[in-house]
């Protein structure tokens, strides 16, 4: 897990201290150290976070060369749950390994099968790899997007983990992409899957699922690799039997995401999902029945993020998954001044603008990193795959599947994967996401609504599954919070002195997008009467969104820190 950046040049060669301007702006995502190969048209950069082998013989940029005498190297961004597999699989071939990670294994497998070495990864990735024989660039995103990947392509291009790579670069003038916030502002949803504009006019996300490929020319083309619809398998169809697939397949993925070379944590919030997880490791470690090669031993410590007096706060239901497991828990309590005082350190992490404060989300990472965890296994992604939502409760059972396709692929988990990418990684810290698993998530899409949503829960097949793994209560659980700011309570409070403060930023009173004086005047009112009530979620979301625009602008455009008393 690590940043990475590089440049293809077809006019001049590449300066190391240019790839080295984008490596620095990346120096979060990989504090263990960053190295530089630059030749000819061709840089490439790297910040390792080490956690797979953890000699320099993991170091990136790395090189390979295959059993053919072909020469490639690769930048590399994530973690190949399958690395161990793939080895023997290599080896039997003819491939030799000098290291003991995953990286060589990807060299390895695309010296061997070429893009078709993406089908056969298990894991969450972004990476560019230089194949010299073709004299060209491939890079490639995972199946789901969890990794991301950003290009700039004016003459040169350029890519990066992270748009503020960019802002390093001499002479790049950061200009806002006003039709696209226009739209997020219309919308108040999500849209990180829906497009591949960003909030920087000219810089490109590289779709999830995708690849390209960038010639010494500096053209490149895009090309779609993966589509699960054309993976999904047949499902059983007693519900029984589909329940005990569901189970295999789930605590295999847990399994060989606790592959690493260093101690694991995870997040605990008391629900289902992140219970689960949680819950799956202590199983798994007490039936000690193998297959735990390279598993860490160190994974007990939990981390959950408290919110008192909010009825966001889950730490009872958390107490309890934590006593059952054995887990050594820690609590980040969040008190707003707290939060509002790293508010725009976690803007400038996450990049965009969104209706929630991502503060709290930041903040548990940050508790992370300070306990020594630099590895965590969450459980994002069953809402959006098993209808965990009470608003799929309304969608018609026959357009249950699709509306689900849509929130994984296109609109909710996207958002969702960017936000906590984000915020864990501005501390150095990896998220791995078991219930993304691509086989969990094909297999997900072949059950039918009703073992989804159905006796009276939602994510039913996902709830048997972990009967005798998880504590009943929590298991049969029917509340859900989820894991956001507690904004009614802070509009009604503290927030109200820096949404006052953002009132006079020039940029509030001047845009395109919003009546600066008649909007300040409606807020301020509502805010001064102490008056916000859960039925107006919308309407604060909608106001978040534009108090977290008028921070992007002055930390991305303006380059300066708004002064917050």
């Amino acid at each position: 897990m690590c940043g990475i950046a590089g440049i293809v040049d077809p006019a001049r060669a590449v300066a190391p201290e240019d790839v080295l301007r984008l490596t620095d702006a990346l120096a979060h995502r990989g504090p263990d150290g960053g190295e530089v190969h630059a030749e000819r048209g061709t840089g490439l950069g790297h910040r390792r976070l080490a956690i797979l082998d953890l000699s320099d013989a993991g170091n990136c940029p790395m090189m390979y060369t295959a059993p053919t005498g072909n020469v490639y190297r690769i930048t590399f961004n994530g973690e190949i749950y399958n690395f161990l597999e793939l080895r023997k699989e290599l080896e039997a071939l003819g491939h030799r390994f000098r290291s003991a990670g995953d990286t060589e294994v990807v060299l390895a497998a695309y010296a061997q099968w070429g893009e078709d070495a993406l089908l056969k990864f298990n894991g969450m990735w972004a990476f560019a790899l230089q194949d010299e024989a073709r004299n060209e660039l491939f890079l490639a995103r995972d199946r789901f997007g969890v990794k991301p990947l950003y290009y700039h392509a004016n003459g040169r291009f350029v890519f990066a983990s992270e748009m503020k790579a960019f802002t390093a670069l001499p002479g790049f003038r950061v200009r806002m992409n006003e039709p696209l916030v226009r739209r997020i502002l219309e919308a108040s949803e999500p849209w990180e899957g829906v497009t591949d504009e960003t909030m920087i006019d000219g810089v490109r996300s590289l779709p999830a699922g995708h690849s390209m490929r960038v010639g010494a020319d500096g053209r490149f083309t895009v090309r779609k690799w993966w589509e699960t619809r054309d993976h999904v398998p047949e499902v059983p169809a007693r519900y029984g039997e589909q329940v005990e697939e569901f189970r295999r397949l789930f605590l295999d993925a847990v399994r060989i995401r606790m592959r690493s070379d260093v101690p694991l944590g995870s997040s605990l919030s008391g629900g289902l999902d992140s219970s689960s997880v949680a819950s799956a490791m202590a199983h798994i470690h007490r039936a000690g029945s193998g297959g735990l090669e390279r598993c860490a031993n160190d994974w007990q410590k939990a981390f959950v993020a408290v919110f008192p007096g909010s009825r966001l706060d889950e730490k009872g239901w958390a107490e309890t998954v934590g006593g059952a497991i054995g887990a050594d828990v820690h609590y980040s309590p969040f008190d707003p001044e707290e939060s509002l005082r790293t508010l725009q350190d976690a803007v400038w992490a996450v990049e965009y603008v969104h209706g929630i404060l991502a503060s709290p989300v930041w903040g548990v990472y940050r508790e992370m990193r300070r306990s020594g965890v630099v590895v965590t296994l969450d459980g994002h992604g069953a809402d959006e795959l098993l209808g965990g939502y009470a608003g799929y409760l309304d969608v018609p059972v026959e357009d249950l599947n699709a509306r689900l396709y849509s929130d994984v692929h296109r609109t909710m988990l996207p958002s969702i994967l960017r936000n906590y990418d984000r915020c864990s990684m501005a501390h150095g810290v990896e998220v791995r996401m078991p219930l993304l698993d691509w086989r969990l998530v094909a297999f997900a899409f072949g059950l039918p609504p009703e073992s989804k949503i159905g006796a009276g829960f939602t994510k039913r097949v996902f709830r048997d599954a972990v009967k005798g793994i998880l504590v009943e209560p929590v298991r049969t659980r029917r509340s859900k919070i989820g894991f956001n700011a507690p904004l009614i309570e802070w509009f009604n409070g503290p927030m109200k002195r820096v949404a006052l403060r953002l009132f006079e930023h020039r940029f509030w009173n001047d845009n395109p997008f919003w009546d600066g004086r008649e909007s300040a005047l409606r807020y301020t009112e509502r805010m001064n009467a102490g008056a916000w009530t859960y039925r107006e979620w919308g309407e604060i979301v909608r106001l978040s969104i534009m108090l977290n625009l008028v921070l992007w602008q002055s930390l991305f455009v303006e380059r300066k820190r708004v002064e917050i008393a």
